[in-house]
Formats: structure tokens, C-alpha cells, sequence
């Protein structure tokens, strides 16, 4: 295979583009478009050899056995030499030539329902937010076997062209394979474009899609081909990046006729895209930057990180050196997974003069998965310290804080601050009315649906304090972002330790401390999980239909959460159910709401210290009833939580001024706390009668990593190098 350049080619090169690159499309009598679930691959026996696995509407092929026993028998060879003794079954089970992992169906179910509600807003947006009635195209920068492009164009409705990207020739092959067997038609870039205007018909009228589009197999590195598409058109204009045999690059200028034009490869570039669809091995960090410029305005960027060991603080150095964050572990390290991605999301988004909304955030079985839209508007990038917090937590019982990076101060008018009819002083304000601009109903609706039914005006919980991170200003405010005092930080203003048990306190950050979920768009989402799982078009729609209920009933201004056994394992009581202590709360004033990637998880409003003593009251009451009454009054009245043995860890690393600024904490039970049961503040799928937590299928968890004919290449030729 010749080695090729980058070449520039000059326009009258136009008029021999239907000579270099064709359009292949296959209309089916001008009706073949997106959407329709085409399911013509299902129904076809493989070829003699060939693997086939169906999912959805499509069905993939993997290359013959003899093949891939090739490539692991090559690869165990390899690990021969290498002196790795791992067993033969598993290397013969990494023996696939193109990547695939059946677990991530619910991935691609949740990616597929989420797309179609995506392309109706789309199309109902105006164009100066970036709607379009022309369809929206999809760039899948990594590919493999081009099953999600597939479904993607089977079961979404309005889709241009969806560009399956790889950079595996084998994975490229495959996908231009699997396209021909489930019907799917395929095109190429021209040298005038990357789609052709007569590959699509569109309805003006109506803006649907009446046929047309197709699938773009390409061969390409991820950040190449997106760094290309973000190329601004106007510095090139009328002029395509080609590759060109090297021995043509110094003659492709020349008008003697000596060039071949099928020699001339043109490339995808210069066209901003409506969806990005990342789903790497391993961490998505090095892809973020090139998403974040070829995705257009509003657009909807899909992010997928499997690294979760590292995202949940088993690595703080590595996560620092990918995603900029320092993790700690704790029980909410799932959850804090996904807001460290959003944060590296917003960062990243920030260099451009952008900044994200985030529609759907999840962590799902060992990876993290988030659908956020990507805006443009300076004046909303410098509130984006306000969206991030620092984790304070506690290194010897449950409690912990999240506190902003920055406030915001508003700025005093000019003219009253002439006629002197307000202070002529910045005013601190911790939380502004509503959250962000683009999804104003986002915490009000959230807020009004985990009110527990507490109808009472004054409450407890007005008197003991609640835990809330602040709103978002508003951008029309025209806030002042300053830094945040330590003393606003600290849980407790007298001393830095715990006000819980007076440990000291660690701090991890930064993280993604605004709302993770859009319930407007969940609401949509879920109408569509449900519409298809009726008509058995998506597979996991129980897994699928669960998560988002969760989502949507997630308490949004509280992030992170607690483990129930984890706070009755601090006080040394048995867990108490969920009902009676959720029950209990939400009578003092406090919301709940479960989480999404915990079972046992409570998300509450609640201040630690006011929890711990809750749960101090349901331990006194505990055993009271068992008749230990005289051991349970000595512990109960006095609930000294710290133990000694934390209290002399302290003492031996803290200096002679920090000894007496920690002093052991004693707290009290709530007296009057009520745990009867209510239904109203049950949360489990027998009382709702909707399950919200599937059990995991089997062959469950991530694979190892693909190798691909490029791997195999290149230890070739390192081979070749140390004989030489």
C-alpha cells in the first residue's frame, strides 16, 4: 500500500469530483431513509464462516474463525515471549478481529432513544440555536464494528449522514461489511463536499426526512478527523484537504494531464457536526478538546469513560493527570465518577467560549455515560466556577460537604448607587432564584416532586439548617465571581475539623457540583423508552426505562450522596429501613431521593450532624424496645461519637494549637424524630410498583482491550527493528 500526503486540491478540480468519489446510495425506490427499523439484516443467514450477532434492528459480522484464530494465536506467541502465563482460555476469548462487547446493549439502547428525542428537538429548534430541517448528522469518532451507526440510522428518525469512524482497517472493513448485510447505504465524501445535497430529500414544509442518508465508513485517527471537521472553511476556501500518493504530491498542481484523479482520496473536513459520539476504551479525556470543536452550537455531545477505577480515586495521580482532579474514595465515588467527567467537560468547554448543559449523566454497571448540549456564550463561561465545588470529607465517619470554588456577588445598580438608595457594598448572595437559563424548571419541578408531602410552613429543618449547593447566577444578573473565604468552606466556624466527630477533614476536587440531569428532556426520553419498549424495538427497556426514573427523581441542588448502612455502622445500630428513616426526615422538613448508581444511596438536603442524630434517636429507640434500656440511656444521653482511638490519631499529627481546636463533638438524638411507616416515602419497586433496579445480565463486566491489525503491525516491525 503507497504512502500517502496531505494535499490541498484546487477548484477546478471540481468538475471531475463525480469521477473521484461517487455517491453509493441505495434508495430502494427513492423510500430508503433513517428511522423506518429496517431489519432486513435479521432475517439473513451469515456468510459460511462469519459470526453473526444480532441486536436491535441490526445484525454484525465477524470475520471467519480461522482469522481470528490467527490473531490470537499470533498474540499469544507475543505473550510467550513477553513471559505473561496468562491462561489460554482467555486469550483465545481476545482473539476477536474487531472490538464488541454485548453488556453495553443498555448503552446503546439508552444512546438510540436519547438520539431520536435529540433529532425531533432539532427540528423544532430555530436555526439561530441550531435547528435544522435538513437532518442531523452524527459523527461516531470510534467505531469498531458499526453497530451504534447502524442502529443509529435504523431506529432514529431525521439522520443526514452518520460518519463511522476507525482507525482499524479491519474495524473499517467490518463496517462497510455490516452495512451491505443489514441493508444500510453508504456513501463517500466528494471534492466538494462531504454528503452530497441530492443524497437526502426533505419535505420544506414539514422539515421530515422523505429518503435518503446514509452511513460513511472512514478510516481515520479520531482527533485527526475531528480537528479537520472543525477546520474553519473560509481559510480554505473553495479548496479540500486530499490524501495523494507521494509521488503525485509535488505534480497535483500541475495541468500537463500526468495526474491520475482516481489516485485522489478526499477526506471528511470543514462541517461542524450535530451529535459527537465518544465511546473509547479506557478514558475519553484525549478526545474531548477536537469534540468540543467540530460539534455545532446546541449540539449534543455523548461521552463514555470505562476507566472507572481511576474516575472513583483508585488512581488520584492518574485522574489528576487525565481529568484534572484530585478523587478521594468514599461511598458516593460512583457518582462523583460522573461529575468528574462533566468537570473536565465544562474545563474543556470553557477554552472555547463554551459551556454545557447536561442533560443525562449515569454511571452504569463499570463506565460512565453522559448526553450534555454544548452552548456558546461567553458571559455563561465565567459563571462556570460557580458549577464547581470541592469535596470536603470526613476521614472517620460518613459526613461530608461540597462547597463552590467561587460566589457570586451582585453588582449594585450605578444610578442607585449614586441617588445612595442601596449600600455601596458587594452583596453575597449563596443562591439566586433560579438555576441555569436554559432549563428554568429543572430544580423547581425536581424540588416540588421530593417534597415528601410536607406541607407545613415552619419545620425543623428551618431551624437546624439545610445542606443545598447554590444555584447558578443568572448571566442578566451581571454577578461579580469571587474566590470563596475558608471559612465559608469549613462545616464548622470555630474550629476546621468535623462536626460530626472532630476528625480532620480531606479535601478532593474539583468536581461538577450543578444539576447532572435536564428533567424536561427526561420526561421526553422516558415517553420514548416506553413507547419502544412496547413495541419490543429497544432490548434492555426495563434497565433502561429504570435509570431514567431514577434520574429524573434525583434531588438536583445535592450533590453526592450517603450509604444508609454506612451511617448505621458509624452510630453501631442495625440499618434501619429505608421508609422509617427517609419517613423521619421528610416529617422534620428535609427532602430524599434515591440515586441512580446505588441502591442503599440517600440523596438528602440534610446536614450530616442532623442525620447522624436522627440516626442516634432510631438507635435510642432500638434499645429502648429491646430492654436494655439502661445501657441504651447511658449511651444515648450522652452519644459521644468519637472514638478514642480517632481522637489519638488526631492529637499525634496535629500541632499544640490544632489539639485544642479539635475537641470530641458529643451529639444528642432528636427527641420527637418519627419513624413510623408511610408509604409516601417508600422508594422500593413493590410499594411504586415500577423497578428501577434490574439485576445484571450474564457474561456481565468490560472486556480486555482490542488490539487490532495496527497493534499487530507495529510489534512487526519492532520485531524487524531488533534484528536489524
Amino acid at each position: 500500500m503507497c504512502t500517502h500526503e496531505w494535499a490541498i486540491l484546487p477548484p477546478q478540480w471540481d468538475s471531475v469530483r463525480l469521477l473521484v468519489a461517487a455517491v453509493e446510495l441505495r434508495w430502494g425506490g427513492g423510500k430508503m431513509r433513517s428511522g423506518l427499523f429496517n431489519a432486513e439484516g435479521l432475517a439473513k443467514e451469515p456468510v459460511s464462516g462469519f459470526e453473526k450477532i444480532t441486536e436491535g434492528t441490526a445484525a454484525v459480522l465477524f470475520p471467519p474463525a480461522n482469522v481470528k484464530g490467527s490473531s490470537a494465536s499470533q498474540h499469544a506467541d507475543c505473550t510467550k515471549r513477553q513471559g505473561d502465563h496468562r491462561d489460554a482460555d482467555d486469550i483465545d476469548d481476545d482473539g476477536q478481529a474487531v472490538f464488541y462487547n454485548p453488556v453495553q446493549v443498555v448503552n446503546r439502547d439508552l444512546s438510540v432513544c436519547a438520539l431520536a428525542c435529540f433529532s425531533h428537538l432539532r427540528r423544532e429548534e430555530p436555526r439561530r440555536k441550531g435547528g435544522t430541517r435538513d437532518g442531523i448528522t452524527i459523527l461516531e469518532a470510534l467505531s469498531a464494528t458499526g453497530l451504534r451507526a447502524i442502529r443509529y440510522y435504523n431506529e432514529v428518525p431525521g439522520v443526514r449522514f452518520i460518519i463511522a469512524n476507525d482507525l482499524d482497517p479491519d474495524a473499517v472493513a467490518c463496517i462497510r461489511r455490516n452495512c451491505e448485510f443489514n441493508g444500510v447505504p453508504c456513501a463517500r465524501p466528494t471534492m466538494t463536499e462531504n454528503f452530497p445535497p441530492e443524497g437526502i430529500r426533505v419535505d420544506e414544509a414539514t422539515g421530515v426526512i422523505e429518503a435518503g442518508g446514509a452511513v460513511i465508513p472512514n478510516l481515520d485517527d479520531a482527533n485527526d478527523l475531528m480537528f479537520r471537521l472543525a477546520a474553519n472553511s473560509t481559510v480554505y476556501a473553495g479548496r479540500r484537504f486530499c490524501a495523494v500518493p507521494s509521488q503525485m504530491a509535488n505534480n497535483i498542481t500541475t495541468s500537463n494531464g500526468d495526474v491520475s484523479v482516481n489516485e485522489a482520496q478526499p477526506l471528511l473536513q470543514q462541517e461542524l457536526m450535530d451529535v459527537v459520539d465518544l465511546d473509547p476504551y479506557g478514558s475519553a479525556s484525549p478526545f474531548l478538546d477536537g469534540a468540543m470543536r467540530c460539534i455545532k452550537e446546541g449540539g449534543l455531545l455523548l461521552v463514555t469513560s470505562t476507566d472507572s477505577a481511576i474516575l472513583c480515586g483508585g488512581h488520584p495521580d492518574t485522574c489528576h493527570a487525565k481529568y484534572n482532579t484530585i478523587p478521594t474514595k468514599n461511598a458516593a465515588c460512583h457518582e462523583m465518577a460522573v461529575r468528574i467527567l462533566l468537570a473536565a467537560l465544562e474545563r474543556v468547554a470553557n477554552k472555547h467560549r463554551r459551556y454545557i448543559l447536561p442533560l443525562l449523566s449515569l454511571h452504569i454497571d463499570f463506565y460512565v455515560r453522559c448526553f450534555v448540549r454544548v452552548y456558546t456564550q461567553p458571559a455563561e463561561v465565567k459563571l462556570s466556577p460557580c458549577k464547581l465545588g470541592y469535596l470536603l470529607q470526613c476521614s472517620h465517619c460518613p459526613a461530608y460537604w461540597v462547597r463552590p470554588m467561587a460566589v457570586a456577588r451582585m453588582r449594585d445598580k450605578k444610578c442607585a448607587r449614586r441617588k445612595n438608595k442601596m449600600p455601596n457594598n458587594d452583596l453575597l448572595k449563596s443562591s439566586i432564584s433560579s438555576g441555569n437559563n436554559n432549563d428554568n424548571n429543572n430544580i423547581n419541578d425536581a424540588s416540588k416532586s421530593n417534597d415528601m408531602g410536607n406541607d407545613h410552613v415552619e419545620c425543623k429543618a428551618d431551624t437546624l439548617g439545610r445542606e443545598r449547593f447554590p444555584a447558578i447566577p443568572l448571566r442578566q444578573e451581571n454577578p461579580k465571581i469571587t474566590s470563596c473565604s475558608l471559612r465559608h468552606m469549613l462545616p464548622c466556624v470555630n474550629t476546621h475539623c468535623c462536626n460530626v466527630c472532630g476528625a480532620s477533614l480531606t479535601l478532593s476536587g474539583p468536581i461538577y457540583a450543578a444539576p447532572t440531569h435536564c428533567v424536561s428532556f427526561l420526561l421526553q426520553l422516558l415517553q420514548e423508552v416506553e413507547r419502544r419498549g412496547a413495541a419490543k424495538q429497544i432490548t434492555a427497556e426495563a434497565r433502561v426505562a429504570g435509570l431514567v426514573r431514577l434520574a429524573m427523581e434525583e434531588l438536583p441542588d445535592t450533590p453526592l450522596f450517603y450509604q444508609i448502612p454506612d451511617i448505621a455502622s458509624f452510630v453501631k445500630v442495625r440499618c434501619p429501613p429505608t421508609p422509617k428513616l427517609v419517613g423521619a426526615l421528610g416529617r422534620m422538613g428535609y427532602r430524599c431521593s434515591q440515586v441512580h448508581c446505588a441502591p442503599s444511596g440517600l440523596k438528602t438536603d440534610c446536614p450530616p450532624d442532623v442525620l447522624v442524630r436522627v440516626m442516634l434517636q432510631w438507635k435510642r429507640e432500638q434499645e429502648q424496645a429491646s430492654g436494655d434500656a439502661e445501657k441504651g440511656s447511658c449511651d444515648a444521653a450522652k452519644a459521644a461519637v468519637l472514638s478514642a482511638t480517632a481522637a489519638e490519631a488526631i492529637n499525634e499529627k496535629a500541632g499544640e494549637e490544632e489539639k485544642r481546636g479539635a475537641g470530641v463533638f458529643v451529639l444528642e438524638p432528636i427527641d420527637g424524630a418519627d419513624f413510623s411507616y408511610d408509604r409516601r416515602f417508600a422508594f422500593r419497586g413493590v410499594v411504586t410498583g415500577v423497578a428501577k433496579f434490574i439485576p445484571n445480565a450474564p457474561n456481565w463486566g468490560p472486556k480486555r482491550r482490542h488490539q487490532g491489525a495496527m497493534h499487530n503491525n507495529d510489534e512487526q516491525l519492532t520485531r524487524k527493528q531488533r534484528k536489524e
